[in-house]
């Protein structure tokens, strides 16, 4: 993307911050009243996890058709429907009259995130130059920590004080004015860049033929499968298996993600980028160290039920927001980022927390949230091995091009 002179990088970065974080405060809500949901609709775990799972499969599903319309069209346009959409949906998740009901609109919200999230890192990737590429990614994805915080900790908060529609409903207005600012951008696509023919299956074909390509989207869906059932299901586990009230489940749930999230994405994208400069494969190299370092705190913070583990835990794991994002365009070109960028979401979701919050919900009433937690360490380890594997497919040079 190419912008006029009345818009700086750094303003572009800060826009698309505050709509991140709101992008998972809406998402995360319903982690924090998911006890008040269980009780207003006299749920199991697994019924839980299939509002985990309702959002993936709409987010997924709809995420390349955004993606390829983005690559044609005005990709801040895109993000700003995404944006009206996924706000709309949440607000109307408050008038829920049945799970049923409320599953419809927690599909929606992934509707409006798909057509989001396929466009706004490829936004900031072409904004600043490819060196710095990991370290603005891991700044912009400091919204997943920060407002998946929020989200717990307002959803536990505003549903015990409240109830759980006022929680939807508060969380879901801020994005419609985000919405707004995103779409009066002045964007627009470089003189040069020529326009895209229609869109044909064959480029997906084309992309999942790129083997580095591949086993990056595979390395995501690990972590993917990991981080989406944990971040579900965290705030019962506190309550349910450690003992602590809805309130300070949620709060303590929040404070532990923020806090290694506010400290693990910058510290990736740093680390990614120094060793970047060395070694054109160091974002897998910090990949695969992070990821089997995350996974060791998570067995073994299980065992004792260790919060500082935990939360030792958390900080590696979160070391990807904006590494792995870096990745995908490392080993793609640029005229096809946004289609790539939709193609590894939808294979992140399909294959990661899509299913993985039906699993841990099935496992935690079969025997407990403990013991579903346990399965995580191992995608952790399959995302690491992934990684390496891309790796091995990488240039120790860099060819890919910067879009200002």
């Amino acid at each position: 993307m190419s912008t006029t002179p009345k818009v700086r990088p750094s303003q572009i970065l800060l826009l698309f911050l505050f709509m991140n974080i709101i992008n998972y405060v809406d998402r995360q809500v319903v982690s924090g009243v998911l006890p008040l949901l269980k009780d207003h609709f006299s749920l199991t775990d697994a019924a839980l996890g299939l509002l985990g799972t309702a959002f993936m499969i709409t987010y997924s599903l709809t995420a390349i058709p955004f993606g390829a319309w983005s690559d044609r069209w005005m990709p801040h346009k895109v993000a700003a429907i995404g944006v009206a959409v996924w706000s709309v949906a949440t607000v109307s998740s408050a008038l829920a009259w049945s799970f049923a009901s409320l599953f419809v609109f927690r599909a929606l919200v992934g509707v409006g995130e798909a057509a989001y999230v396929s466009t706004a890192s490829t936004i900031l990737s072409g904004a600043y130059p490819e060196g710095k590429r990991s370290g603005i990614l891991g700044l912009f994805n400091l919204g997943m920590p920060i407002g998946g915080a929020i989200g717990v900790m307002l959803g536990g908060w505003i549903g015990t004080q409240f109830g759980w529609q006022w929680a939807f409903f508060l969380v879901g207005v801020p994005g419609l004015l985000l919405a707004y600012f995103a779409w009066k951008l002045p964007l627009q696509k470089p003189a040069n860049t020529p326009t895209r023919p229609k869109f044909k299956l064959s480029e997906l074909g084309t992309l999942l033929k790129n083997k580095a390509f591949f086993w990056v989207a595979l390395g995501y869906a690990g972590i993917s499968f990991a981080f989406g059932a944990i971040v579900l299901f965290v705030p019962t586990f506190f309550q349910r298996e450690l003992g602590y009230e809805l309130g300070t489940a949620t709060m303590l749930a929040g404070a532990l993600q923020v806090g290694a999230g506010l400290l693990g994405a910058p510290i990736g994208g740093w680390v990614a980028d120094f060793w970047q400069k060395r070694d054109k494969r160091g974002r897998a190299y910090t990949l695969v160290l992070s990821m089997t370092a995350s996974a060791i705190c998570l067995w073994i913070g299980l065992i004792f039920h260790s919060l500082p583990l935990f939360f030792l835990s958390a900080f590696f794991m979160l070391w990807h927001v904006g590494v792995a994002a870096a990745l995908i365009f490392d080993v793609t070109d640029a005229s096809v980022w946004n289609t790539a960028n939709a193609l590894a979401m939808f294979t992140m979701h399909l294959l990661g927390d899509i299913p993985s919050p039906v699993i841990v919900g099935f496992i935690s009433d079969k025997f407990s949230l403990t013991t579903a937690f346990a399965v995580m360490p191992i995608a952790l380890l399959l995302a690491s091995l992934f990684f390496w594997k891309a790796s091995t497919y990488q240039s120790r040079e860099s060819k890919t091009p910067r879009l200002l």
